[in-house]
């Protein structure tokens, strides 16, 4: 009896044997395909990150109105008495030393650049690079990273190599972590037993008991449960990682998986990434004092964040620097060093979210190429056109004209290039944590008199001039369903027999709904669509006055013929996509110009349009600081729904709308609620400037009274251009003195 109780032990313990056996040889299968699998496969979801623009700066560059300072702030460069260092800048009364950051750039690769910026004032006026005593023309300052597309899992993650990391900081994680990696095969029971004695030796955690390899396990594989059965699968899945992988292709893992603390919302993941974080530098580049902060911090990266802790980070850094010494790794005279050095840890910039209206514009953009799940674990690097200057000009410029505003009233600004098409800034709302819908892009909305430099440049191209006499009388239009359709001037007054130029300068509806109708709607319509394409239903008189709904985008592109001599270009925000590897997979073809308006007649409607920053419906606009030599047109729909102004330079146009989403008035005209924003923006990014005369312009003195050229003795002479052939030729006899009246017809008798 007692002999087959017996067996039937045997038996029973045999088969748990078995299913033990077969339970680990089927684990130990899965995991070893799995890391076979991730040998192929990217182990890591690195997030895509969407840049702006560079800086480029050159001789005659206004530092002040580009926002150096702020630029470099932000680029997290720092003033010391002498910049030696990538990423430090100093200044004096002379100019600025700035050692600019290596960086990539759209499939390029950057050096970093020590250079001196010699100011007149705040503008450039020679840039030489330190090290070789070289005049340049231009240097390049890095894009700014203007936000990165995660996962759920928030890791921020820069992949570095094993060669990238110097001798130093692998040691110093050896030594610290595991001090046998080399010698054992992903298990130690020796170290174990001697981190436990090291540990209450020194009164803390100065020596981990996990290998390398089963601390990546862990992070890789498990989960952080303190368990017996996880902590078996740990050491089994460590024996199977050592077979699959070797010492060097572990610790590659290991550099770039190990978590370092957070920051803001997203995790610290790899010495790569901690190294630019902490450092403000890449890994290659950090000290043997760093290198021990940076290893010290691995077991308990909260605990010991130089940020919230930085009496425990520094005793921590010089633990490890002790036991490098103890090890014979460095020094009694390194160690000496490299203890006495502070924590050269910088300060972390800002918890902002920017540019958040264009980011979601660039994202609708590239979507059906790289949609969302690509972004997250794609690494993908996004060149944008933002100009990051120009943004936060913007955003807090609209926020100041909206401060002291009814609540209800929204804004939304976009400045672009009117030569590249490029947007340089872009602003949906007055706040985004509020609402996401970017009123920039999407809505629709009537823009008034907007419309009315394209209906004057179409009278200026069939045969009228500035000086042309138009009539601003009262006008009722017969409708195709036969009512009667009466408009009338802002001002409820008419204004008689006028110049063309002081229509357009004043805004007068009489007089434009009366040059529309001669020249024709479907002429007038036709050359707005030549512009910007108008889903137009039916072609009615309320059309001439604005009665068109454009996105402030669309709006930016109409007025970009007129800022540009009458080309045109696409609206652009996306210029390139790189991969992970820093390869230009996507670019933006080069702007090509369009000739879509005739440069002369353009030019004649923008010098009305400086006459009505000066003297029409947008004369206040130089309390705003707007630059001398701008053009300006003011837009009010009816009722006062929609507040539009647009102003213009030849490097920038800055459209502003202001209105309700519920599309009540909101008791603002152009020149009252977006006017002083514009007007704003464009005072601290744009200095005065002139328009260069096309060819076929000629400018001529007129007297005002009646169109003709004015005499020697006109007492109100104004300059107008002309489309040369078109000028006048007859001269004023207004204000002549009776003797020259007689004088000239006594001559007229004499001739034959």
């Amino acid at each position: 009896m007692k002999g087959i109780v017996r067996k039937g032990i045997w038996a029973a313990s045999g088969l748990g044997i078995l299913i033990i056996v077969s339970y680990l040889l089927l684990a130990g299968l899965s995991t070893y395909r799995e890391m076979q699998r991730l040998k192929v496969d990217s182990i890591w979801r690195l997030p895509s990150k969407i840049y702006s623009r560079e800086t480029i700066i050159a001789q005659g560059t206004d530092i002040e109105r580009i926002g150096l300072l702020d630029r470099l702030e932000r680029l997290r460069y720092r003033e010391v008495p002498e910049a030696r260092a990538a990423g430090e800048f100093s200044r004096d009364p002379q100019g600025i030393t700035v050692y600019i950051h290596p960086f990539q750039l759209m499939g390029k690769s950057y050096e970093a650049l020590p250079v001196r910026i010699m100011l007149d004032g705040s503008q450039v006026a020679r840039i030489v690079r330190i090290d070789r005593g070289e005049p340049l023309q231009s240097v390049t300052l890095e894009p700014e990273c203007i936000t990165e597309i995660f996962d759920s899992l928030y890791e921020d993650r820069t992949i570095v190599t094993l060669q990238e990391c110097p001798k130093h900081l692998i040691d110093a994680i050896i030594t610290t972590e595991d001090k046998r990696f080399y010698h054992h095969r992903g298990i130690d029971i020796r170290s174990l037993i001697r981190a436990g004695l090291t540990n209450i030796v020194h009164g803390g955690i100065a020596e981990g008991g996990s290998t390398i390899t089963q601390q990546l396990v862990k992070n890789l594989f498990l989960t952080n449960e303190r368990t017996m059965s996880r902590k078996i699968r740990e050491m089994w899945m460590s024996l199977i990682m050592e077979l699959v992988y070797t010492k060097e292709e572990i610790l590659h893992m290991y550099v770039n998986e190990v978590y370092m603390g957070s920051y803001w919302h997203s995790g610290i993941c790899g010495l790569g990434r901690a190294a630019r974080i902490f450092f403000d530098k890449s890994v290659s580049e950090i000290s043997l004092s760093e290198a021990a902060l940076l290893a010290g911090m691995i077991k308990a990266p909260n605990t010991y964040s130089p940020y919230t802790a930085p009496a425990k980070a520094l005793a921590r850094r010089n633990t490890v620097l002790k036991l490098m010494e103890a090890e014979g790794i460095i020094s009694a005279d390194m160690f000496e060093q490299a203890r006495v050095e502070p924590l050269s840890v910088i300060s972390l910039p800002p918890k902002k979210r920017h540019a958040p209206y264009f980011v979601d514009h660039i994202l609708s953009l590239i979507q059906e190429r790289y949609p969302q799940t690509m972004l997250e674990k794609g690494g993908y690097r996004i060149y944008t056109t933002l100009d990051m200057h120009m943004q936060t000009t913007a955003e807090s410029l609209l926020e100041h004209g909206l401060a002291n505003k009814d609540d209800k009233i929204e804004g939304a600004v976009v400045i672009m290039d009117p030569a590249s098409g490029d947007i340089m800034a872009m602003v949906g709302g007055k706040k985004y944590g509020k609402s996401q819908f970017n009123r920039a892009v999407k809505i629709e909305r009537h823009i008034g008199s907007l419309v009315k430099p394209v209906i004057y440049y179409t009278a200026l191209r069939r045969g009228y001039t500035l000086s042309s006499f138009v009539d601003d009388s009262p006008i009722t239009v017969r409708l195709e369903d036969g009512s009667d359709w009466v408009p009338s001037n802002f001002d409820k007054t008419a204004h008689g027999r006028i110049l063309l130029r002081d229509a357009l300068v004043n805004s007068y509806n009489l007089a434009t709904v009366r040059i529309g109708m001669e020249l024709g709607l479907e002429n007038i319509m036709a050359e707005i669509g030549r512009i910007v394409p108008a889903d137009i239903k039916q072609v009615n008189p309320s059309l001439l006055l604005g009665a068109l709904s454009y996105s402030p985008l669309e709006v930016s592109i109409i007025y970009s013929a007129f800022a540009n001599g009458g080309n045109q270009v696409t609206a652009r925000a996306v210029r390139g996509i790189c991969n992970e590897n820093g390869t230009l997979v996507e670019e933006a073809p080069e702007p090509h110009p369009e000739q879509l308006l005739d440069p002369a007649a353009v030019y004649l409607v923008n010098t009305a349009l400086q006459e009505v920053l000066t003297g029409g419906t947008a004369r206040d606009s130089r309390l705003y600081g707007m630059p001398e030599g701008a053009c300006g047109k003011t837009g009010t729909s009816d009722d006062l729904r929609d507040s539009w102004f647009v102003g213009f330079t030849p490097e920038l146009i800055v459209t502003t709308w202001l209105g309700a989403d519920d599309y009540q008035p909101i008791g603002h005209t152009g020149s009252t609620g977006a006017m002083p924003i514009t007007s704003m923006i464009l005072s601290r990014l744009s200095p005065a400037v002139t328009w260069p005369v096309p060819n076929d312009v000629v400018v001529c003195s007129i007297d005002p009274s009646n169109g003709k050229l004015a005499n020697f003795w006109s007492g109100k002479s104004v300059s107008i251009p002309y489309i040369r052939g078109t000028e006048p030729r007859e001269v004023s006899e207004e204000d002549e003195p009776r003797i020259w009246s007689v004088l000239k017809s006594l001559w007229k008798k004499k001739e034959p």
